[in-house]
């Protein structure tokens, strides 16, 4: 579940696909609410009112992904950010997931950690928060310290989290990066050792062991 989900939101969270999905989650939702309150005339108000706001982020935000493919990375980060700033739900995560890609894409490293921190501080969906850290915490693979790293990840790395194979992966890059050689072989070891690791986890893990062996 979590490899479609990352899938589907994580690959620069951009298409027509996801902006059908949730007109029809809103729509569900919607038809729900309904079904208990019905012939309220001010839930209809309020159902017609969601509907419409739910149109117009979604094309707000196909307007702002047709700026930065476009090239107008400026007028595109606005349009995220008004987007973001609207708070609507599902669509303000979806903005600053797209931000942080497009910040990160322009080297504006920090500008790209603060976007995904901000979905992984706010949002309510434990996959939306999970992900976010995890985007996070692989820009700071490259730069941050192995202490932060290992913080951001700590929950996520734990044996009965479903996050824990890219979890460990990034903890393990970041200790050779620093020349922690220990914390990556051990952390290397953990991903080897899991039964449960995914081909290409594993792939990687082999050879950054051998990497890391080589520097003993």
């Amino acid at each position: 579940m979590s490899d479609q989900f990352s899938r589907e939101v994580d690959e620069d969270l951009r298409g027509e696909y996801l902006k059908n999905l949730w007109d029809r989650f809103g729509l569900f939702i919607i038809i729900i609410a309904l079904a208990i309150v019905v012939a309220t005339a001010g839930y209809r108000g309020w159902s017609y009112f969601q509907n419409q706001a739910a149109q117009s982020a979604g094309d707000a935000y196909m307007n702002a992904l047709q700026l930065a493919e476009d090239g107008e990375d400026g007028e595109a980060l606005k349009a995220f950010q008004s987007i973001a700033d609207a708070d609507h739900v599902g669509y303000a995560a979806l903005a600053r997931f797209r931000m942080g890609t497009e910040l990160a894409a322009q080297g504006n490293v920090e500008g790209a950690i603060a976007a995904f921190d901000k979905i992984a501080s706010t949002t309510k969906s434990t996959e939306l928060k999970a992900l976010a850290t995890l985007r996070a915490s692989l820009l700071l693979v490259d730069t941050g310290t192995l202490e932060d790293v290992q913080k951001r990840l700590a929950v996520l790395a734990n044996p009965n989290s479903q996050w824990r194979h890219s979890a460990r992966e990034y903890i393990a890059l970041t200790a050779y990066r620093v020349g922690d050689l220990e914390t990556a072989t051990s952390t290397l070891d953990l991903i080897l050792d899991d039964a449960e690791s995914q081909q290409g986890v594993r792939s990687r893990a082999r050879i950054l062991k051998t990497l890391v062996d080589s520097a003993s």
